[in-house]
């Protein structure tokens, strides 16, 4: 069995993360009012596209933790002595967190094109920045996993910065209430640039500057955290 294969049914066979990744989108999708409000540069009426960069950050978390699982136990040890380079064990353990999650945002963009009229350049949008903000939390998840031994101590420590990021990325209460420099703080942190490309896009319903240069800050978070979590720390 491969790395990606192994990798893949430990985090598809963890049940938070089952519920995370499968159930918890679909339960956001399909409650209207989260989707269908008025209040869009806010989100103020339209909690549903920060909901789901929440669930999505989330998940990311969740799938990733074989790495920690691998280190905690010492199989990465055991990996790493056979004819396994670190990059193809990070690669394939990429590549199995971003499956689940790829797979979910393409059906959660799907059901908005059906459910809510969504245009597919909307849908199409939507879409890839998620897809762009999964691949830099996996990323990140994994630059975090090489600061912990613990796996209590990792997940207790990833809830709260979770947390501060939501807040200070404009996910739960709008940037622009927040006080002073705060309000800006936020942009150390993929899930900010997210939501300024989605606010663009529903906005303005085309990807104009805004969007792609929240696509790019996010690719440029994503690299940082992998050339990280790419050295030999994480052992």
């Amino acid at each position: 069995m491969t790395i990606f294969h192994f990798a893949l049914l430990r985090g598809i066979r963890n049940p938070l993360s089952m519920v995370v990744n499968c159930m918890i989108p679909l339960i956001i999708i399909l409650i209207r009012p989260f989707w269908t409000g008025g209040d869009i540069a806010g989100f103020g009426n339209l909690p549903g596209f920060g909901l789901l960069a929440f669930t999505i950050m989330g998940g990311a978390f969740l799938m990733s933790q074989s790495i920690l699982s691998d280190k905690v136990d010492g199989a990465i040890m055991r990996i790493l002595a056979a004819p396994v380079t670190m990059r193809r064990y990070l690669a394939e353990n990429l590549l199995s967190c971003m499956v689940p999650l790829v797979i979910q945002i393409a059906l959660i963009s799907l059901l908005g094109f059906i459910l809510y009229d969504w245009s597919l350049a909307l849908s199409f949008a939507l879409f890839l920045c998620y897809t762009v903000l999964a691949l830099s939390s996996v990323a990140m998840a994994f630059a975090w996993h090489c600061l912990f031994k613990s796996k209590e101590n990792s997940n207790t420590g990833f809830s709260l910065v979770l947390t501060l990021m939501m807040m200070l990325g404009g996910v739960f209460i709008p940037i622009e209430i927040l006080p002073g420099f705060l309000e800006y703080a936020g942009v150390i942190f993929p899930v900010y640039w997210a939501m300024q490309g989605i606010r663009s896009v529903l906005e303005t319903g085309t990807m104009l500057t805004e969007y792609w240069l929240g696509i790019a800050a996010i690719l440029l978070f994503a690299i940082a955290f992998l050339l990280y979590g790419g050295k030999r720390r994480i052992i």
